[in-house]
């Protein structure tokens, strides 16, 4: 008997992006599995950030087309597509923590907004804490914490959604280098449990070779290389990938 083919979580099909009549996206084409942690790395202004933005339509693609589990997420109308990023946590640079809200607050309030009981989310988003290691400054407010812990919040937030997907945009870019290892960690830790999906854009090559199933390497607004780390990373054919396997050898 043969086994039907295996379909993607996430397909993507020639999504195309421009600024200012200026291409910034050139027709992007990406499988994404369920359990699979992908790595998109590249220079600054190829187009990962705005890649993770269209696929919960935080930025608004002109062309192509987005499917997540089955459904077509370019043509939702915004009142479905609300209930779908539900489903898609996300993970930004500059945290976007509310500054009046302490830490228990900020973690709560996309499930409140969903219509979650008082009592559940905050059970929900204690649990969430305490996963990365800040159940404790729960009733501390942003500005009393750290960099690397702010981005933790971020993190516990995205994580109380139990979402399907977890996109993260750069989440170490703000850090100062001395915090980037604790965010770092959680993310691996992450991975081990295999409980979401995870797409990461990161400049951090050591990360990307113990977590990735695939690195995807763009530059220029497409991808120029996909593979295993253990493949993209030691036999690079793209001039992209051989400067981030530099990086590793430093």
């Amino acid at each position: 008997m043969n086994t039907p083919p295996r379909q993607p979580l996430l397909q993507i099909q020639g999504l195309k992006k421009s600024y200012r009549k200026r291409p910034v996206l050139k027709g992007i084409n990406l499988n994404i599995f369920a359990g699979e942690t992908i790595i998109i790395m590249g220079p600054s202004g190829c187009g990962k950030s705005t890649l993770v933005r269209c696929i919960n339509r935080l930025t608004e693609p002109d062309d192509g087309h987005i499917i997540f589990d089955g459904v077509e997420v370019t043509s939702l109308p915004f009142a479905q597509l609300s209930g779908l990023r539900r489903r898609i946590g996300f993970v930004f640079q500059q945290f976007n923590l509310i500054r009046r809200l302490n830490v228990l607050e900020n973690v709560t309030f996309a499930l409140r907004i969903y219509g979650q009981e008082k009592a559940e989310a905050e059970d929900r988003a204690m649990q969430a804490l305490a996963r990365v290691g800040l159940k404790e400054r729960a009733l501390n407010f942003p500005a009393e914490l750290s960099g690397g812990e702010q981005q933790r919040v971020g993190i516990a937030r995205a994580l109380a959604l139990e979402p399907q997907l977890m996109l993260w945009d750069e989440p170490t870019a703000a850090l100062d280098p001395i915090l980037v290892s604790e965010v770092i960690e959680i993310m691996e830790e992450l991975v081990r449990q295999k409980e979401t999906t995870m797409l990461v854009v990161t400049h951090e090559v050591g990360f990307a070779s113990r977590a990735a199933d695939r690195i995807i390497f763009m530059d220029h607004g497409i991808i120029v290389e996909e593979g295993p780390p253990d493949v993209v990373l030691s036999t690079p054919q793209s001039e992209i990938a051989k400067k981030y396997k530099k990086l590793l050898q430093t």
